[in-house]
């Protein structure tokens, strides 16, 4: 074979299986916020064309009422299409290139595209962290937070949410930091990748509600899927305290900065102590 040829039919191919990733963990996260609306979607290009499965998606991550059109012609899918990207652009939610009959069509690319957008502003776009910028990107919060619950673990990095989540043990310890009693960390650093993110997964899962959006197959590959990983990790976030109501007059994003600087330092204090009554 060309080895031109050879090389774009690889590139194609990692694309392919980047996509099959995407795919399964966006519809594992589309299902558990439709749960709440009694609905379901086998497959994320086909069930969101769209009767009525986008709509109840939106109004249950906005808490919100949509309207919709109750009938089963085209005209009536591209109408409730038309209705949810209209909500989103209300709401001032960036929408490159999509357009109601690409969704309505079940357009692979576009789908994916529609709902990692969503994912984006109902999920990732508020988090906050001590220490962040006011020109960070949600993405870049994330992976601050994610430095911040890692630091001090022998051996961690985390500058991408690819390659350095590939053995599983950033997940594990950021599970450990919120909950120590739950991983051994001296088994992380003996265990294989597949059983550390089989580990992770399965205690986030049982033990902090954290729907399993992805499998180690997923994420023990060369070149881990982007999305895939910030979509779980923000899930991770998301289950971690919060902070009360705001009282007194101060601002939420400042209480919850406040908070986090405090459950932080009191999470040391506890595996300090965890530590020193394990050693005496």
């Amino acid at each position: 074979m060309d080895p031109a040829r050879s090389i774009q039919h690889e590139i194609s191919s990692l694309k392919d299986e980047r996509d099959q990733v995407q795919k399964k963990t966006f519809t594992k996260w589309v299902n558990k916020h439709l749960l709440k609306a009694q609905r379901h979607v086998n497959d994320l290009y086909e069930d969101l064309r769209d009767r009525h499965n986008l709509i109840s998606l939106l109004e249950v991550l906005s808490g919100d009422t949509l309207p919709r059109e109750k009938g089963h012609m085209r005209f009536h899918k591209l109408q409730n299409v038309q209705i949810a990207l209209d909500y989103l652009k209300h709401w001032q939610v960036k929408l490159v290139n999509i357009r109601n009959d690409d969704i309505a069509d079940g357009n692979p690319k576009l789908t994916l595209g529609l709902i990692w957008t969503i994912i984006l502003h109902f999920q990732i776009s508020d988090i906050q962290v001590s220490g962040q910028s006011e020109d960070m990107t949600a993405k870049e919060k994330l992976l601050l937070w994610s430095q911040r619950m890692v630091e001090g673990y022998q051996g961690m990095r985390c500058d991408n949410f690819t390659t350095n989540w590939q053995d599983g043990r950033l997940f594990n310890a950021i599970i450990h930091r919120h909950k120590p009693m739950l991983i051994d960390m001296n088994k992380v650093y003996r265990q294989t990748n597949v059983e550390n993110l089989e580990q992770a997964f399965s205690v986030a899962k049982h033990d902090l509600g954290v729907t399993r959006l992805l499998d180690p197959e997923d994420v023990d590959v060369p070149q881990p899927d982007e999305k895939s990983i910030i979509a779980y990790v923000s899930s991770l976030y998301d289950a971690m305290p919060r902070v009360p109501d705001v009282q007194d007059g101060v601002k939420a994003n400042e209480l919850q900065l406040c908070w986090q600087e405090y459950y932080e330092v009191v999470t040391l204090l506890l595996q300090w102590m965890h530590h020193h009554t394990l050693v005496f």
